[in-house]
């Protein structure tokens, strides 16, 4: 069942790097792909918590890959919903499912095409991020500074970074076109 979209908003925390992220993220990949995998074509770690040294919230985000979105909806819902996922549908972002998972730990999913334009966009930031530990920093900062300006809830959040995410996104994309395939 597809939640409402007025539910999606949540009080946000902002914490510094966890070194168990990863091994939380690679917990869950098992159980998701288990769970997918009649249609899941790949599962990626992205997000803040996907970056080592990075502050961001305490939400492992995974990134699901599909050959077609439109065709895995019931599949999804259905077999997410076992895990404890509550479903979003496509809120937001066409292209992409959202559903989320409240533990501890928490996590967020991301379905989309894979090597579409969503799944693109969000493997290249991750890269450049990997890559460039200074812009990691600078963005940590942007979010710790929109957090203490009473940016605590997951729409504000998501608001008061937005100007640096865009213009990091298209430092990003220069920065793999220039390297393509060594950028991963």
């Amino acid at each position: 069942m597809i939640r409402d979209a007025a539910d999606v908003d949540e009080v946000v925390t902002i914490t510094e790097y966890d070194p168990q992220w990863p091994e939380l993220f690679a917990v869950e990949r098992a159980s998701v792909t288990k769970a997918l995998v009649n249609v899941v074509t790949r599962v990626e770690h992205f997000g803040s918590t996907a970056i080592p040294g990075m502050a961001g919230k305490p939400i492992v985000d995974v990134l699901v890959g599909v050959r077609e979105l439109s065709i895995v909806s019931n599949i999804v819902d259905a077999a997410l919903s076992r895990l404890g996922y509550d479903n979003f549908g496509e809120i937001f972002i066409p292209g992409r499912l959202y559903l989320r998972k409240r533990g501890p730990p928490h996590f967020n999913i991301a379905i989309t095409q894979d090597g579409g334009d969503f799944w693109n966009a969000q493997i290249i930031v991750r890269n450049y991020l990997r890559h460039h530990p200074d812009e990691a920093a600078r963005y940590s900062a942007i979010k710790r500074s929109g957090y203490a300006s009473g940016a605590h809830l997951f729409s504000t959040y998501s608001q008061s970074k937005a100007p640096f995410l865009e213009a990091l996104m298209d430092r990003a994309e220069t920065w793999y076109q220039r390297n393509g395939k060594q950028s991963s």
